[in-house]
């Protein structure tokens, strides 16, 4: 039993050199160097491992100091950014291997590291990335302070990008919030009514009501009354085309039924016209079967109400129409009022329910229940235009 668990114990360190030289062969730098540390955690150094750790170490960084090299001759910001990338990755490499030294295996092989200071590089490239984003950043914020948004918007954006390469960069407050205000869309929403057609109070209101959070991007305003202090950039207008409310109508229909049912009893009669008899002489009974009739009369009251409108968005700056869409709603009132004439045993238990007719909604109402239905279809169309300067 021994000797199998020492076999296994040694099946088991082939396999995981095994591994370690794979991982090697096909330039697996981290996952090797994961493994060695693993593996050397313990009180037992194998000098497989410690060997496989130099090698890994050592070629990774090289590969990685070769690329930092590149990207330093490219001398662009991104470039600089992952050069900071770059030599994080290296300096974690390094403090994983760290506590194992010195590291000696067991039979008595001492590995050597030559590690890099990390600190100088990841300073120079946080300081020449930022310093080439600032030159960019100025160009944009001219820009921005002369009307151009996507610039104000840029302009944000690399300010923030700054401050992802260092707390010490988070000096452009003011300037990120002015750039913010600059990136705005400002959108004015407003209702025309040009049916001709008197409204219910409130309509417009109504109409307005909406999240308005929901609708756009997130560089996007949407406002319902003009602030003169603040320049609209879009112009978002409901026009209401048209408002038609049909008459009040009645429909009839009536649905006649049949059925035999039970009433009762009667005697069975021989062929002399005799009640017949049993063969115990009892009278014979049997069920009475009759046939009843009832008709159902339905009374169908309808009214509708059709608003018809188109959404334009126009651009405030140079009057361009920038997206329209025709919008339709009909909003339809009915209501089936339910009378029974004859026999009710003719019908379903759930058809002998009576149902009176009922008041016909006002023209106001059902123009209201249509504005209702017109709201989302509203937002749709608002989230589908595009607010681009």
């Amino acid at each position: 039993m021994k000797n199998l668990i020492i076999s296994a114990l040694v099946i088991t360190l082939l396999a995981s050199c095994a591994s370690a030289d794979k991982m090697l062969d096909r330039g697996d730098y981290d996952g090797l160097i994961n493994l060695a540390v693993r593996k050397l955690a313990g009180k037992k150094k194998k000098e497989a491992y410690v060997i496989a750790l130099e090698e890994g170490l050592q070629k990774v960084t090289q590969h990685d100091m070769a690329r930092i090299e590149a990207l330093r001759l490219t001398n662009s910001a991104e470039a600089w950014e992952d050069i900071v990338y770059i030599a994080k990755n290296i300096q974690n490499r390094q403090d994983k291997i760290s506590p194992l030294l010195p590291l000696v295996s067991e039979n008595g092989y001492k590995a050597e590291f030559t590690f890099v200071r990390t600190g100088q590089i990841i300073s120079e490239a946080k300081s020449t990335a930022v310093n080439l984003y600032e030159k960019r950043l100025v160009d944009m914020v001219s820009a921005a302070r002369k009307g151009n948004k996507t610039s104000a918007r840029d302009a944000f954006n690399l300010i923030d990008r700054i401050r992802t390469i260092g707390t010490e960069y988070n000096y452009r407050q003011e300037l990120r919030d002015e750039m913010r205000s600059l990136g705005i869309n400002r959108i004015l929403v407003t209702v025309e009514n040009n049916s001709h057609v008197f409204m219910p109070a409130g309509y417009e209101e109504e109409l307005l009501a909406m999240d308005y959070g929901k609708i756009g991007g997130s560089w996007d305003r949407f406002y319902t009354q003009l602030d003169e202090n603040q320049p609209i950039d879009y112009h978002v207008i409901l026009q209401i085309l048209e408002v038609r409310v049909g008459g009040e109508e009645l429909a009839e229909r009536q649905f006649p039924y049949t059925r035999e049912i039970v009433d009762g009893w009667e005697y069975v009669l021989d062929k002399n016209g005799n009640v017949a008899k049993d063969t115990l002489g009892n009278d014979i009974k049997q069920d009475r079967i009759i046939h009843v009739h009832a008709t159902v009369v339905e009374m169908i009251q309808s009214k509708r109400a059709l608003v018809s409108t188109r959404l334009e968005v126009i651009n405030v700056q140079n009057g361009a129409h920038t997206y329209s869409k025709r919008l339709e709603i009909e909003d339809n009132f009915s209501h089936v009022a339910r009378n029974i004439f004859g026999d009710e045993r003719a019908l379903e238990p759930d058809q002998r329910q009576r149902i009176l007719p009922v008041g016909f909604p006002s023209d106001a109402s059902l123009i209201w229940n249509a504005f209702q239905g017109l709201k989302p279809k509203l937002h749709s169309e608002m989230r589908r235009a595009q607010y681009t300067i």
